[in-house]
């Protein structure tokens, strides 16, 4: 009751604040790092999203970047918050902080993150999930849309998101942050960082983030879904031994510790569409009134992380000649585990029929009638490793160049303590996964006048990938005292068949660019770029063994400019052919629920992206606003179960489907389709007000409304999550010493459009008409609104 009466409270300041923001006529500075060089009076941004530094206007590339500034005005705690504000850009959180699931520009990414979009620290490339990933101690976030495999190359088929960390100067500087806020959210994060002695440097900080999950889970009474814990501690050293050489290393370590996230199962009674064939739902899902997941009948409920990471690089102006070599090496050291409920509600059913389970017709070796095969508990230990080189000429000559060279191992093996015995018998270990990557780069501009300029890139990587599928006996795992209890106890059971698979994959990548700085204040950019996501194995055991590699070619031009009374004004325009794009199905063998990858055919991508910054009053009200119209439809593609909901049992031969039937393949077309997790209109629109209160004071407060239409859950266009609307406030005050205390709200509305939808199955439910597992879906929960209050102190 007493954080209800808190919270109304605050809603009530944030309203009033809401309406004094329109009234009042004076509003904030906006602290958005995308204000152009050439607006009076404003910063000159620089990024690295070339991994040379440029301003925005400069740069022919469409970039998004958030300073530190900006970082606190979204009130973000991460880049999930951040693509709220990030033209083409949007995150669905299915799964928690784990199983990242970024889509750029119309790239659909359905279970993984791997491939899609590239995250990098300081520009060495950052493995797994990036959501826990903490923004209190960056400098920027650098969000660099299009293809970037030319520059950043791995797993940059649609963007890279590069976040830029703090560097000391040369003064003793710190900040502390403090934040309380509804489900008992409580942070703390500090930083140090200024010289030791001269050409040495340091800088320091830690953070930590606790806030309580915001669903109760039925099925455990006491427990709340969706706690999330934080530990992250940071350090550096920087040298500067003479004027000619740079150097630093980094060390960055974080722990996560989350509850398992919220999910429900909006079940096959639901379906109301193709119900003589394959019932699917039709329409907008409805979000569960109620979550209840079986937490306490897993080997480990949630998210533990914990990972180290490592970058060092060193640069020398060669003799002070402006030719500049560089070197940077990367290393991270990853444990991660993770145990889900996946029958996603709390009827905590078995695969095998229960009666049946241990009997003489389900009898199987080692089997723990017990214990459900959903209840599912996975554990891996990933490292990597990368190395770059490069050599630059002088970034002031009219004829600029630069090559390079590119190593990185990455390897990922599964963690054989989280193995169990359930009603199929023991399960089986992942694969171990490495690639090996090594790549040749180099790039050219010139400026062939004072104002045009034209650049070439090209990138030649070559991807080895390697699975190793292992084995194990029983009895080197499980006790025997165990065993004794269970059906058919045989300890010499070899699990798995052990095998290797390998394949090579060599891609060339190109970029070509054209900037016309037609004023100081005015340029205009065009672009052909080419980017790649190399293929892979699935598991053994899924319909198909391999996926091939995805290729998108990129045309694009855009203007940016701080003319016509606007602080900044980014438009661009792209099409983009999209091949072998990839996405996930599910598959049941063996008694054995997983998902695969699976190349889907083509898609066309057409896109329009606007944002901007505009006084209103002066510098005192000022408007930001971005906006983003994508047209993204399939042009080539197949998938069975469309056939299966059009033709019913007549595409299939026994259990399985067969689209060489007479009109069966015409009938899984799903050309003319949207790509699954796509929105057609994201958008928001913001205000700021700022206005001097007392001699060294000032009073700020600020709104965002948030807008993303709906989207597809899958390819088949059915079922779709609804618009969303989101209204971000915020209020405060801060002093002319660093002092700053915000009261903000977030999502004030209570828009409850799901967070995420997956396309399950209702395993209890009765088989289709067809024959098949009905038709069910995951659906994860938007979170709440929320309330907080955060105080900072810089100096």
């Amino acid at each position: 009751m007493r954080e209800t009466n808190i919270a109304r409270r605050i809603a009530l300041l944030l309203s009033g604040t809401a309406s004094a923001l329109v009234a009042m006529p004076a509003a904030a500075q906006t602290a958005d790092a995308a204000t152009t060089a050439g607006a009076a009076g404003e910063e000159t941004i620089v990024v690295t999203a070339r991994k040379r530094e440029e301003t925005l206007l400069e740069v022919p590339i469409a970039v998004k970047a958030f300073s530190s500034a900006s970082i606190q005005d979204k009130l973000a705690q991460d880049i999930v918050d951040l693509a709220d504000f990030t033209p083409g850009f949007q995150i669905q959180e299915a799964f928690g902080r784990d199983g990242d699931r970024p889509v750029m520009r119309g790239a659909s990414n359905i279970l993984f993150s791997d491939g899609k979009v590239g995250i990098f620290l300081d520009g060495a490339p950052y493995f797994g999930d990036f959501s826990s990933l903490d923004l209190a101690n960056v400098d920027r976030v650098e969000v660099i849309k299009g293809p970037q495999s030319a520059v950043f190359g791995r797993g940059t088929l649609s963007g890279a998101i590069n976040v830029v960390l703090q560097r000391p100067g040369d003064e003793l500087k710190g900040k502390i942050t403090g934040a309380i806020g509804n489900y008992d959210r409580r942070e703390l994060s500090a930083s140090l960082s200024g010289p030791i002695v001269e050409g040495v440097g340091f800088q320091v900080g830690a953070k930590y983030f606790d806030v309580d999950g915001q669903f109760k889970n039925s099925a455990v009474p006491g427990e709340r879904l969706g706690d999330q814990n934080t530990k992250q501690f940071t350090a550096a050293l920087f040298l500067d031994p003479t004027a000619d050489i740079s150097a630093s290393v980094r060390w960055l370590h974080q722990e996560d510790d989350d509850g398992h996230f919220a999910i429900g199962l909006q079940p096959s009674s639901a379906n109301n569409c193709y119900l003589t064939t394959r019932p699917y739902y039709c329409g907008v899902v409805k979000a569960p009134k109620s979550y209840g997941l079986n937490t306490d009948r897993l080997l480990h409920s949630g998210l533990d992380r914990n990972a180290d990471r490592f970058i060092g690089d060193i640069s020398w102006d060669i003799a002070g000649s402006g030719y500049e070599a560089s070197f940077q090496a990367g290393y991270s050291d990853l444990v991660e585990v993770q145990g889900v409920d996946q029958t996603y509600d709390d009827r905590a059913f078995l695969f095998l029929p229960a009666a049946l389970c241990g009997t003489s017709y389900y009898a199987l070796p080692n089997q723990d009638c017990s214990k459900s095969s959903f209840e599912a508990t996975s554990g891996q230990h990933r490292k990597t490793q990368t190395y770059e080189a490069r050599i630059a000429s002088p970034g002031k000559d009219r004829l600029r160049w630069r090559i390079g060279m590119f190593w990185s191992i990455d390897k990922t093996t599964p963690n054989a303590d989280y193995l169990e015995l359930n009603e199929v018998g023991p399960e089986l270990l992942d694969d171990t996964k490495r690639v090996k990557n090594r790549a040749y780069f180099g790039g050219v501009d010139f400026d062939v006048t004072d104002n045009v300029t034209i650049g070439a890139e090209l990138r030649h990587q070559i991807d080895k990938v390697r699975n190793t599928t292992p084995s194990y006996r029983v009895g080197d795992v499980f006790s025997p005292e165990y065993l004794a209890t269970v059906t058919l106890p045989d300890p010499d059971q070899i699990v798995g068949t052990p095998g290797v698979r390998k394949a090579t994959f060599k891609a060339t990548l190109p970029r070509f660019t054209v900037n016309w700085k037609a004023a100081d204040d005015l340029s205009f950019y065009a672009q052909y770029s080419q980017g790649n996501s190399p293929g892979g194995f699935n598991p053994v055991r899924a319909p198909e063994s391999t996926y091939d590699e995805e290729k998108l070619i990129n045309y694009e031009i855009g203007l940016k400019t701080s003319k016509f009374g606007f602080d900044y004004l980014n438009v661009s325009a792209f099409w983009q052919d999209y091949k072998n794009q990839v996405l996930t199905n599910t598959y049941v063998a063996n008694n054995i629920v997983d998902s695969y990858s699976v190349n889907i055919g083509r898609t066309r991508i057409r896109g329009i992206e606007v944002e901007g910054g505009l006084p209103i009053i002066g510098r005192t009200l000022k408007l930001q606003f971005n906006y983003t119209f994508l047209d993204s439809e399939i042009r080539k593609g197949i998938e069975a179960e469309r056939a299966l909901e059009l033709m019913g049992s007549a595409c299939k031969t026994g259990s399985a489907v067969n689209l060489d039937l007479p009109g069966c393949r015409n009938a899984a077309s799903i050309a003319g389709n949207r790509p699954p997790l796509v929105s057609k209109h994201t958008g928001s629109v913001g205000l700021r007000f700022q206005h001097d209160v007392t001699d060294g004071w000032t009073f700020f407060s600020g709104l965002d409304v948030i807008y993303r239409s709906s989207y597809f859950d899958q390819v088949l266009n059915l079922a779709e999550s609804g618009n969303s609307t989101k209204l971000n406030l915020q209020v405060g005050v801060h002093d002319d010493e660093g002092l700053r205390i915000t009261l903000y709200g977030k999502n004030m509305l209570g828009d409850d459009s799901p967070a995420g939808i997956l396309r399950y199955l209702d395993f209890p439910a009765p088989r289709t008409p067809t024959g098949d597992y009905a038709r069910a879906f995951g659906i994860t929960p938007a979170r709440k609104a929320e309330y907080g209050l955060t105080i900072s102190k810089s100096f």
